[in-house]
Parts: C-alpha cells; structure tokens; sequence
C-alpha cells in the first residue's frame, strides 16, 4: 500500500481563478448598448411648439374620426410608402 502526501497533488496556484475573476473577464467580453441623441433631436423633442402642434394635429385627427369626416388620400399614402421602399 502506498500513501502519497497530500502536497503531492500538483497545482499552480497561479493558474486559479477566483470566481470573480472569471465574471470580470465575461463580461468584460460583452459590449453595452447605448444611445446618442443629437442636440438638435434633444431641441426638437424638449420643445414644447413641437408638442403643443403635435397635440393640435393628433386631436384634429381624432375629431374628424370620431364624426365621420376623416378622409384617407390614397394617392398620397402610396406616395410615402413608395418613397420609404425607395429610400431603404
């Protein structure tokens, strides 16, 4: 029977890595998403004209849907949506 020491085992400590190592190296590995906004898209957005006649606009719309009134150009739907197809 032989015993071995229980130093015998061969490791490198240097090797290890604590758990928190490896959870550093990971994700280090990924990116974070992120946004920018540009100053004149942060002017627009924190402008209150554009949301007032934003409001208008939408509660015109929603006038002249509640009474029957609201009409759909269709030529000019299909122009904008030819354009967007177009331009991508």
């Amino acid at each position: 029977m032989r015993i071995n020491h229980y130093n015998s085992i061969q490791s490198n400590p240097y090797k290890k890595q604590t758990p928190e190592m490896k959870q550093e190296k990971v994700q280090s590995l990924y990116k974070k998403d992120e946004i920018q906004i540009s100053d004149e898209a942060k002017k627009l957005l924190s402008s209150s004209k554009f949301e007032q006649e934003r409001a208008e606009k939408v509660s015109e719309i929603k006038r002249q849907v509640e009474s029957g009134n609201y009409q759909v150009d269709s030529a000019k739907t299909a122009k904008s949506i030819l354009d967007f197809w177009r331009r991508s």
